[in-house]
């Protein structure tokens, strides 16, 4: 009797038992104005989609006027290197790849991230709907000594427009084309990401 008394006692603390969320501090703490960032093109679902470009030089764009100082390698710069030197582009980059990237860049650190985007509507009346461009990014900072992510952080945005119908349903204002709603949702995402990288 005193056994499963015991263990059930047991159980309950166990049951009771939480994990602890703990923040990981920004990046800004730990990197030093001299150690250069190098940033790889983001990858997409699409290999033809020259979104994860944008929002690696949009992300460039807004940690520079976080912080002018910054030693930033370009994504550009970062992927006519990785194909001259016959390395793999896209995804996580292996240890060999850091370790080129480093000593051919002279990079302290790299940050890569995927990015994931649609575009759909929702429609709430007769009258009116929304064309809502949707997306997120996770992003990743590799220290190049260890090979080890150091910090990492999901980073989701929306932007939308609002298109009104006359009553027999045909479409008469829309203020933003798909292609517009798609740069706005970069903008966000770029500029989300730097403000992470800082806060």
């Amino acid at each position: 009797m005193l056994a499963a008394y015991l263990s059930l006692a047991f159980l309950g603390c166990g049951a009771s038992y939480t994990t602890k969320k703990v923040e990981q501090p920004s990046p800004v703490v730990f990197i030093k104005p001299n150690e250069p960032i190098a940033i790889m093109p983001f990858e997409t679902e699409s290999v033809l989609s020259n979104l994860g470009g944008q929002v690696s030089d949009e992300v460039i764009v807004n940690l520079l006027e976080h912080n002018p100082q910054m030693k930033i390698i370009p994504a550009t710069v970062v992927r006519n290197y990785l194909l001259a030197s016959n390395l793999g582009v896209g995804g996580i980059p292996d240890m060999h790849t850091i370790h080129n990237l480093k000593e051919g860049l002279k990079c302290k650190y790299l940050l890569t991230g995927n990015l994931y985007t649609s575009i759909g509507d929702i429609k709430y009346t007769s009258s009116y709907s929304s064309r809502i461009a949707s997306g997120s990014v996770t992003v990743r900072l590799v220290d190049c000594d260890s090979t080890n992510v150091i910090w990492a952080k999901h980073v989701q945005a929306t932007f939308s427009t609002t298109s009104y119908y006359y009553n027999g349903g045909q479409q008469q204002t829309t203020y933003y084309t798909d292609g517009q709603l798609m740069q706005e949702l970069i903008r966000k995402l770029g500029y989300e990401v730097a403000r992470y990288f800082f806060e």
